[in-house]
């Protein structure tokens, strides 16, 4: 199917009463990448979890289709997108699994990039099953629910931020007849054209949310695939130990997602939650998911002294980007001990007047003290830099260099150096298209998703009037060489760890050959594809690489 093709919605059925329970199916669907992407493409769905534990504690019923959970070892040509590729089942697959009883059908929609691919999978859906509700829920709907109910009419309501509670509302309101009008936190569509609700308020009672959900979820495939959102540290399961983020960065869609209301659950509930896991699936790491884990230094404190006092023996990872004030040296030490392995910094730039322009609140020596602190400590960091950001001046590159300098000489293990890509929801990308120089559509979301294919080079796309996007790709690369160059110079023995790591023992137990194990199965898929002539083909995790460059 074209991913320009839509499909006309008909009326859906009414129902007069509640007579029964509402059956809801929920599907994460399969991921489009590059053999080219270091990053990872997918990782255990933690929010459809979550929505799952609620439908189910609102006395609904509810199954799950894992478009890639279900396939981890597949991949296929992605028909209508050059040179990517489908990780995971097939869409004819995807709902050919969909319970056909099913009253609400549920999709997560993350990625802004996903987003051509996920509306292939919606289409095929209505034109399945027209009868049902098709609801769609993430980041993406959040930031663009009118754009998507005016272009695509087979989605039939969106959600907006945090879902528990509204996906629970929702169904409730269909099944019983009454008006989508009542419920709060969505965007549907009344006479053709959008309506949205007053926004739902964030759940204050965090503690009370249920626990996700992994039952219905295939958790194990993960598992075994060693599925991991920071270093493969063995046996790992996601987690989260709060919500939300209490900043404004401009470049960021947290604001509307979730609003800057910060709340972090009780530490013993925390750990509560990582002893079932435990017992139940033989977990030793735990992949923690939180936008901003690390905002009051009491309650890391805290967290890690009672893991320390449990001796649970399992490491735990902040691989989403976190802020460094409450991270120092009396810390630092206490994060080890507890099992702490990876810290993720997100400054985005080392320049402090680009730091103000973007809102970026963060102290870039404090943040040094911090990086400082937690090598000494033993823990693996890494900080994530974003280049051409709206307002970008030369003399913010040369200091971001200078700081990139500054994380290599004092022991940072990784930087990596992004394009700045304005994302739907973010105040960067409102201001463009109030310029005219972004708006949404087919084009704008090609562009993309094909900053997978090849990250810093043909694809690079500028969005600042100083830079073309091939000087933001040097730029970006620069970042690169400048870390790397003076990371192997100081500490030459990290360049031939590396080398032994990724080449000789092929294994993945950091984030940068995590990445390289990442590609490497990626390319050989491409290469069997390419030997056998095939449109698909299954990559079985423990086939070593070697084997399959004589295949």
């Amino acid at each position: 199917m074209s991913h320009a093709e839509i499909v006309p919605s008909k009326p859906l059925e009414v129902r007069s009463a509640r007579s029964r329970e509402a059956r809801v199916c929920l599907v994460q669907p399969s991921t489009l990448t590059s053999a080219d992407a270091y990053g990872l493409d997918v990782v255990p769905p933690l929010g459809l979890a979550y929505i799952a534990a609620a439908l189910k504690a609102a006395g609904n019923r509810v199954t799950f289709v894992d478009g890639v959970g279900e396939a981890l070892e597949r991949y296929s040509r992605a028909h209508g997108y050059e040179g990517l590729l489908v990780h995971g089942l097939s869409l004819q697959d995807v709902v050919a699994r969909i319970d056909p009883e099913a009253d609400v059908i549920g999709i997560s929609s993350m990625f802004s990039n996903q987003w051509l691919f996920i509306r292939d999978l919606v289409v095929l859906i209505k034109q399945t099953y027209p009868d049902k509700l098709v609801v769609i829920g993430g980041e993406h709907p959040t930031a663009c629910a009118e754009y998507i109910l005016e272009t695509c009419q087979a989605v039939d309501v969106c959600v907006m931020g945090e879902g528990e509670e509204t996906i629970v509302h929702l169904v409730d309101a269909f099944m019983s007849g009454r008006l989508l009008a009542e419920v709060q936190g969505i965007v549907y569509r009344k006479e053709g054209k959008p309506v949205s609700t007053p926004r739902r308020g964030r759940i204050r009672a965090i503690d009370d949310i249920p626990e996700p959900d992994w039952t219905i979820v295939p958790i194990e495939r993960y598992i075994e695939h060693g599925v991991t959102y920071g270093a493969n540290l063995g046996a790992s399961i996601p987690l989260l130990a709060s919500r939300g983020c209490p900043f404004q960065c401009t470049f960021c869609s947290s604001p509307q997602m979730w609003t800057t209301r910060w709340s972090a659950r009780k530490p013993e509930l925390v750990i509560a939650e990582m002893k079932k896991y435990i017992s139940r699936y033989g977990v030793v790491n735990f992949d923690f998911y939180d936008l901003t884990a690390i905002v009051r230094k009491q309650w890391i404190a805290d967290f890690c002294q009672l893991l320390i006092k449990e001796k649970l023996n399992v490491t735990w990872q902040l691989a989403s980007g976190t802020r460094s004030e409450a991270i120092d040296e009396e810390i630092t030490p206490m994060l080890f001990e507890a099992g702490c392995r990876l810290v993720i910094y997100a400054p985005e730039s080392g320049s402090p007047e680009e730091l103000k322009r973007i809102k970026k609140k963060v102290k870039l020596d404090r943040m040094i003290k911090s990086m400082r602190a937690a090598h000494r400590a033993g823990i693996e960091t890494k900080a994530n830099m974003i280049f051409g950001m709206l307002g970008m001046t030369w003399a913010d590159v040369f200091h971001s260099y200078r700081f990139i300098a500054q994380m290599a000489l004092i022991g940072v293990t990784n930087v990596a150096g992004y394009p700045f890509s304005p994302y739907p929801g973010s105040e960067d990308f409102a201001k463009l298209i109030a310029q005219g120089k972004a708006r949404l559509s087919d084009q704008y979301f090609m562009s993309l998703l094909m900053l997978c294919r090849n990250l810093h080079t043909k694809n690079t796309i500028s969005f600042n009037d100083r830079y073309s996007s091939g000087t933001l790709a040097v730029i970006c690369s620069g970042a690169f060489l400048v870390f790397y160059g003076i990371s192997f110079a100081v500490r030459p023995w990290r360049a031939v760890r590396l080398a032994f790591s990724n080449l000789v023992k092929r294994e993945a137990s950091s984030i940068l050959t995590l990445a390289f194990t990442n590609v490497r199965r990626k390319k050989a898929a491409v290469r069997l594809m390419e030997t056998e002539h095939a449109e698909a083909v299954l990559l079985p995790r423990d086939l070593e690489i070697r084997n399959l460059q004589h295949h």
